[in-house]
C-alpha cells in the first residue's frame, strides 16, 4: 500500500505531494494505491480533488484499476 498526500507532523505518508506545489490544496490523505490478491493495482481517491488516471478523472470516494504504464496526475 502506498499513500499519496500531504505529510504533517502527525500524518506520515509515502509520497508527499506538497513538495510539488501549494500544500493547502493537497489533502493529508489524497489517495492510496493498493495491490489486490489477484495482482491488480487500484488507486482510491480519498481527497476532495480529482485524481486523473490517463486523463480520466477519479473523483473523491471512488477507485480505479491501474494498468501497466498508467499516468497518475493530481492537479494542484
Amino acid at each position: 500500500q502506498i499513500t499519496l498526500g500531504r505529510a504533517t507532523k502527525d500524518n506520515q505518508i509515502d509520497v508527499d505531494l506538497a513538495l510539488e506545489g501549494p500544500a493547502w490544496k493537497i489533502s493529508r490523505k489524497q489517495g492510496v494505491i493498493k495491490l489486490k490478491n489477484n495482482g491488480d493495482f487500484f488507486i482510491a481517491n480519498e481527497g476532495r480533488r480529482p485524481i486523473f488516471i490517463d486523463g480520466r478523472p477519479v473523483l473523491g470516494g471512488t477507485k480505479w484499476k491501474l494498468c501497466n504504464n498508467s499516468v497518475v496526475e493530481v492537479q494542484i
